[in-house]
C-alpha cells in the first residue's frame, strides 16, 4: 500500500469512528465545541494533505482531535480501545495511545 493511500485509509478509518460513536453526552453547546468543530478540523486537514504523507505531528493532531470527540460523546473505553486499534491499522500505526494531558 503506497503512503498516499495509508493517508486516505487513516483518515477513513477516524472518519469512520467519529460517525458510529453514539453520542451520550449531555448538551449541543459541547457537542458543537466537542464534536463538530474538531470533526471539520479533521475534515479539513484531509483535504489539505490530499496525496501526500502526514507528519507526525498531524497524525497526533488528529488523534487529539478524535479523543476530544470520544470524551464529549461519552465513549466507554472498550469502544474507544476497537476504534483505536482500527485507527492504527487503517494508518500504518504501531501504537495508538492516548497522551496525557
Amino acid at each position: 500500500m503506497s503512503e498516499a493511500t495509508t493517508t486516505a485509509a487513516f483518515f477513513g478509518a477516524v472518519l469512520k469512528a467519529i460517525a458510529c460513536t453514539r453520542n451520550d453526552g449531555p448538551d449541543g453547546e459541547a457537542y458543537d465545541r466537542g464534536v463538530i468543530e474538531p470533526a471539520r478540523r479533521v475534515r479539513d486537514l484531509e483535504k489539505e494533505a490530499e496525496g501526500r504523507v502526514l507528519t507526525q505531528e498531524e497524525v497526533e493532531r488528529v488523534l487529539g482531535w478524535l479523543e476530544t470527540i470520544l470524551d464529549t460523546k461519552r465513549v466507554p473505553e472498550g469502544e474507544r480501545e476497537h476504534h483505536r486499534a482500527r485507527v492504527a491499522e487503517a494508518g500504518g500505526l504501531t501504537v495508538v495511545t492516548r497522551g496525557s494531558n
